[in-house]
């Protein structure tokens, strides 16, 4: 239709709908239908309606009743019984809020401990600072983290009055195989109420990226990642863009644990395991008596031949991580095969340097030694720390030692004698104590191994 000398534009009518132009500068000179303008608006509308739903009930979106129902009534049960809220407060002021889960500690039956994230508190530490743990019942109690120096990725509180509190156990041994279902679990402050997101654990034994598909509201960091059995695969650590939420691995956290000794290492076996240990034994070597048994189980001291000791007292290392003058770790280490030319590798324990120090620090403020055959000291290094669960490499250079190679595929018969070999740091002296190897023929080849060679620290 014409356009008058007043009007800026004309609506035009075309199959009963007004068209308009558009109202976005990004889309400027296009045309938009009024019907179409409508529907937008009404969606808007829509859009901020449920925002202020978010924002009156901030947990919603974490809730997703169907993964709870995912779960059995056993383990939601157990959950809810283990499963705490944390918040940290500056007087009045709240400061950060998390979820935790109570686990099984060498602490008094008077007292309980708290697995959280290590954001519950600012870096900043306020003097004035509380922690309020709500607990299961609803009751809510003041906690207090026993030096918080110590700690990198979480924090373990402490708090009394727990008879209502269940504690979950970490030292059961469980495989998790990659890409299965797990559920993140959280509790919120206010109300008490036991929220469960589900999703995929996408971690491998051989991954580095430690990461489920659970989505986890801010709050729910700290809390716990478990399978559809209830087990404890880790602690919630962070949220990422990417709709996945990284965690701290159930091993890592008790191998922190037994080094502090905040849990108890158990000595020995238990009376199911030694049978089955005795069972298999008495299979593959049938001659053998219980006593004949219990004889080559016990460890003893300076079993090696002095031909054996000669060849293993020339890869055999001592190793010691000092901070300035102070000596933080040692360790035993033995030199394997390098790609790298004209540098010697030593393989040894992740505990030669404390679990407290992050990569950075390792490689800028971090000293190692070596101490070799001849009593030579030299320096050495790590490099990439960071891609290390249960074991560094140390590099020197300008060392000559004889490497042993690990591409041997040699079949260990089970139950047989073994020898574990130690050099002290000070005096440079080589020891081995002698032992069975205990591993079974039916073991997981990325399940922990144990022999009965008694070893220093």
């Amino acid at each position: 239709s014409p356009t008058s000398p007043g009007n800026r534009f004309s609506g035009i009518l075309l199959d009963s709908a007004e068209v308009l132009p558009s109202t976005n500068p990004a889309t400027a000179g296009q045309l938009v239908s009024k019907a179409g303008l409508e529907r937008s608006m009404t969606k808007n509308k829509r859009r901020l309606m449920r925002g202020d739903e978010e924002q009156q009930r901030p947990y919603k979106r974490a809730t997703r009743p169907r993964a709870l129902s995912e779960l059995s009534e056993q383990v939601v049960s157990r959950l809810r019984r283990s499963v705490v809220f944390l918040a940290s407060f500056d007087g009045d002021t709240k400061l950060r809020e998390c979820t935790g889960i109570c686990i099984e500690t060498s602490c008094s039956d008077s007292e309980a401990t708290i697995l959280t994230s290590r954001r519950l508190v600012p870096p900043t530490w306020p003097a004035s600072l509380t922690i309020k743990v709500r607990l299961p019942n609803d009751q809510i109690v003041t906690g207090w983290i026993e030096d918080p120096g110590i700690y990198v990725d979480f924090f373990i509180v402490n708090i009394k009055e727990v008879s209502r509190v269940d504690a979950t156990s970490l030292d059961r041994d469980i495989q998790f195989e990659p890409h299965t279902k797990a559920a993140a679990v959280c509790r919120c402050f206010s109300s008490g109420f036991l929220t469960v997101t589900s999703g995929l654990n996408l971690a491998s034994p051989t991954s580095e990226t430690i990461v489920s598909t659970c989505w986890i509201h801010k709050a729910g960091i700290g809390g716990p990642l478990v399978d559809f059995d209830g087990n404890f695969v880790g602690m919630n650590s962070s949220r990422t863009k990417m709709e996945k939420t990284a965690y701290v691995r159930r091993k890592q956290i008790l191998r922190f644990l037994v080094f502090h000794g905040m849990v108890s290492v158990k000595e020995g076996v238990d009376d199911a395991t030694q049978a089955r240990i005795n069972s298999e034994m008495k299979a593959i070597r049938p001659s053998l008596d219980a006593t004949s048994i219990a004889r080559l189980s016990e460890s003893r001291k300076g079993a090696l031949s002095e031909q054996v000791l000669a060849r293993l007292s020339k890869s055999v290392a001592a190793l010691a991580s000092f901070h300035g003058d102070t000596k933080l770790r040692e360790c035993t280490g033995i030199c394997i095969e390098s790609s790298c030319p004209g540098v010697t590798s030593f393989l040894t324990s992740i505990n030669l340097i404390p679990l407290t120090w992050r990569a950075s620090k390792i490689t800028k403020n971090l000293k190692i030694k070596v101490r070799l055959l001849n009593d030579e000291t030299v320096t050495g290094w790590i490099a990439d720390p960071e891609i290390y669960v249960d074991f560094f490499i140390v590099n020197v250079a300008g060392v000559n030692a004889t490497h042993v190679s690990l591409d041997r595929d040699m079949q260990f018969e089970p139950y047989r004698k073994v020898a574990a070999v130690c050099r002290n740091f000070n005096s440079g002296l080589l020891m081995d104590t002698s032992g069975v190897d205990l591993a079974s023929p039916s073991a997981l080849p990325d399940q922990t191994m144990f022999s009965t060679c008694q070893i220093d620290k």
